[in-house]
């Protein structure tokens, strides 16, 4: 079977994950999507391999009925007869001696006219004319000109690991030992996210010499931040002084190929792959269609591995920042409201945007934006208090509910999260990532009464805030004078 038909496969499995991902679960529960993905994987290994089976058996076929025909064409050929010639007396005394010395050798002379050869001579001539007939038509031949590049027993076995839903040791394992198999006369290596988003850890390398050190900055590689394989060809004049990618110094020479890993719109990696020189038979556009297979299918692999983490979790944390996530804030939300109307008691809340979030789009990529938001998640809680519950509302929003927390209170833990802000430099790549804070503040009973009223007008003042340039802390109660 060819690339192409594989492509076809994993876009049928991508699309019944897809479809089973958003399927409600009145309809379907978690486990029976599970159930549903494994079986779709499986009935579709069960076709990808039965069509293999009979792509090779009919070219196993066809070899077999071209070898035939060779050996029929070779019966068919006439064979040449020798008939002694004996010449007469007379004719022999004609013949010179020296004349018969210079053709024929002195073993073979007698019985033989002038420029014969002998059987056996006429015979190697007749294999070797043979032979290169045969070799010219023969198929096995064509076959050993165009050996298989790509070894799909090997990446077979990969992908059922992946389809048992394997533990990620065992399919990193696995990896390792398919990548060399894949990439002949290569070198590479894979780098993830360790326990920082700041930087990428090396996971394993492969082949005869490094190719990327042990930590990688995300920053340094053109890949990651524009979502899609880059091609660096050091074989070109200038080719050193042009690349986006800023991590080859290692070995930099021949082809480095770096794909992001990544899955349902998450950053996981970067596969790093490096030759000298690309093997016989193969070209560049082939080394780059292998390693987007190889990416996209580990970058799904991990994907669902991190949805499994989030089942377990309950759903309640967003996987960017670490905070809780919009519906654990609103499920919470509600709970708290209702304590304290019970016990009449205030809660505040406060509705956060980074005003030059669009200005790091624009100048870092989307990358950057991911690190500065997974900063932000990382400092909010030390902002405030234990009892205080920090959560990403949507997008580039965040939110923070404070129990118990009355006008004042809420007001002073606003203007100190700005105020913190305002000061953090976050290192990234040659430069640093900084922003100010548009906070919008809403505290129940003084602003609202319920759910709905107090984040519409928590985050009406945070746009009011952003509106004003921001870098400042605006109370629900502005929007009543601005009216």
């Amino acid at each position: 079977m060819s690339i192409f038909s594989y492509v076809i496969w994993l876009l049928a499995f991508v699309a019944g994950v897809v479809f089973s991902f958003f399927i409600p679960e009145a309809t379907l529960s978690a486990g029976l999507k599970f159930l549903f993905v494994g079986a779709w994987g499986a009935v579709l290994g069960l076709v990808y391999h039965v069509l293999c089976k009979r792509t090779l058996d009919a070219k196993e076929l066809e070899f077999t009925q071209s070898l035939n025909e060779m050996n029929r064409k070779l019966e068919e050929m006439p064979k040449p007869e020798f008939e002694p010639i004996v010449p007469s007396v007379a004719e022999e005394s004609e013949i010179a001696p020296a004349a018969t010395e210079s053709v024929i050798p002195e073993t073979e002379r007698a019985g033989f006219p002038m420029g014969a050869i002998s059987a056996s001579e006429a015979l190697d001539q007749m294999a070797a004319v043979e032979s290169q007939m045969a070799e010219a038509e023969s198929p096995v031949h064509a076959i050993e000109l165009a050996k298989p590049v790509f070894p799909l027993e090997d990446w077979e076995s990969f992908c059922k690991d992946i389809l048992r839903n394997r533990p990620f040791a065992e399919v990193v394992e696995s990896l390792k030992a398919t990548l060399p198999k894949l990439f002949p006369n290569g070198a590479g290596v894979l780098y993830m996210y360790g326990d920082a988003q700041s930087e990428l850890q090396k996971i394993f390398e492969f082949g005869e010499y490094p190719v990327g050190g042990d930590v990688l900055a995300p920053a340094d590689c053109a890949s990651f931040n524009l979502g899609e394989i880059v091609v660096t060809d050091f074989t070109s004049e200038g080719a050193s002084a042009e690349t986006k990618c800023t991590h080859l110094h290692m070995h930099p020479q021949g082809i480095h190929i770096c794909a992001p890993i990544e899955g349902l719109e998450e950053h996981f990696g970067i596969l790093t792959i490096q030759t000298d020189a690309l093997p016989e038979g193969e070209d560049l556009a082939f080394w780059k269609g292998k390693v987007s297979i190889v990416a996209a299918t580990f970058g799904l692999y991990v994907a669902n591995q991190n949805l499994n983490v989030r089942f377990r979790q309950h759903s309640i944390r967003d996987n960017l920042t670490g905070l809780f996530n919009k519906r654990y804030m609103e499920e919470t939300l509600y709970r708290e409201i209702f304590a304290a109307n019970r016990h009449k008691t205030p809660i505040g809340i406060i509705m956060l945007y980074p005003d030059m979030i669009n200005a790091i789009r624009e100048e870092k990529g989307k990358h950057g934006v991911e690190q500065l938001l997974w900063e932000l998640g990382q400092r909010l809680p030390g902002y405030i208090r234990n009892e205080d519950i920090p959560c990403r509302y949507e997008g580039d929003v965040f939110c923070v509910i404070l129990p118990g927390a009355d006008y004042k209170i809420t007001r002073e833990r606003a203007e100190k999260i700005c105020n913190e802000i305002l000061q953090l430099q976050i290192a990234y790549g040659d430069g640093v990532l900084a922003t100010t804070l548009s906070l919008g503040v809403s505290v129940l009973p003084v602003h609202a009464g319920d759910v709905q009223t107090l984040v519409a007008t928590a985050s009406a003042a945070m746009q009011m805030a952003a509106e004003n340039g921001g870098n400042q802390v605006v109370m629900a109660e502005a929007l009543q004078e601005k009216l």
